[in-house]
């Protein structure tokens, strides 16, 4: 996993956050983990064209609220199908900001629509990189499992 590719997707997310949320967003560091993991309500975006893998941000649902909330310029009480959508919103704006830049560096990457989950999900064996941005309505982790795709592999997959 490189780190050039997971520092697009936190710079983007701290740019993203601020426009929505009032208080400052800053990052912890980051930490390589053996499982790709979802505790809160999170959104995943599967990525391919030069590289495989996935980026999910993850929060407590009471973060989650608060931000659908503010987006929305209304409180919500329960995650709703309005704020669930709003969080996978929010997370497409952070990945399409992300993926643009790394673009325009030269990396070939497509994203898919994002996915949600609530409460605890593990895929083991599946390595990433985790960081935390912290704000004073609470913390989002942002975890990125990233890999290249090696050329004799695509070859195989052409052939196929």
């Amino acid at each position: 996993m490189r780190c050039d590719y997971i520092n697009p997707f936190v710079d983007s997310a701290q740019a993203v956050l601020k426009n929505f949320i009032p208080t400052a967003v800053e990052k912890g560091s980051f930490s390589l983990k053996d499982s790709f993991t979802a505790e809160g309500v999170s959104a995943t975006v599967f990525l391919s064209g030069n590289v495989e893998g996935r980026v999910l941000l993850d929060m407590e649902p009471q973060l989650a609220r608060k931000i659908a909330g503010r987006m929305n310029d209304m409180e919500f009480d329960h995650l709703d199908h309005l704020a669930l959508d709003t969080i996978c919103e929010l997370t497409n704006i952070i990945i399409g900001k992300a993926v643009t830049l790394l673009n325009n560096k030269g990396f070939r990457f497509k994203t898919s629509p994002p996915c949600f989950f609530i409460g605890k999900k593990q895929l083991c064996g599946l390595e990433s990189l985790c960081i935390s941005l912290f704000t004073e309505w609470g913390e989002i982790k942002i975890q990125a499992a990233i890999k290249e795709k090696t050329k004799a592999l695509d070859e195989r997959r052409d052939h196929a």
